[in-house]
């Protein structure tokens, strides 16, 4: 059983394991790679991979990318679970509205975590690889946008969901 001391244990350690791969993303972020890893994130071939993969080797910032897309596991993890596990705290112990932000929260935890991690995992690949691929670019390029939009969705839907289960739990 999901308790809402766990769901928020895990989606708030998620919030603070994001801020922390924030930080450990900031050195990527270089003349030549002005986006940082969202420029890695986004990149649509392998040429371009080896381009930014060289700009950072070039920094000396080769070695903080891996640290930096490592950090992203644990934050994926964390706020993808903890997202899922929202979901299904408010679809156990709401109704009408409530019940309607569980099913959306799951919904959308299930795509970032699916988008997130294989973004990351192609990222990763291409970085210890230090070579890009075409296929590889491409797909860690398309999970961009659905990881983005259910990002955000797992970030409202929770705020929300808390917010009406409190003013639901006041006595009129």
């Amino acid at each position: 059983m999901i308790s809402r001391r766990r769901f928020l244990m895990f989606w708030v350690g998620g919030l603070i394991a994001f801020a922390i791969a924030l930080a450990l993303h900031m050195p990527l972020t270089i003349e030549a790679v002005p986006e940082g890893i969202v420029d890695h994130q986004t990149a649509t071939t392998g040429a371009r991979v080896d381009a930014i993969q060289q700009a950072w080797a070039e920094a000396g910032v080769y070695r903080n990318a891996f640290t930096a897309m490592l950090s992203d596991f644990g934050f994926i993890l964390l706020y993808g679970i903890g997202s899922l596990m929202g979901g299904l705290y408010f679809l156990r112990t709401g109704q009408g509205t409530l019940r309607m932000i569980g099913w959306a929260l799951v919904g959308s935890a299930l795509v970032f975590l699916a988008s997130d991690l294989t973004e990351t995992a192609m990222q990763i690949q291409q970085l210890t690889a230090g070579k890009g691929d075409d296929v590889k670019a491409h797909l860690a390029a398309a999970m961009h946008y659905p990881k983005l939009i259910s990002w955000i969705a797992c970030f409202i839907l929770p705020l929300n969901g808390l917010i009406l289960e409190r003013s639901q739990r006041r006595p009129a």
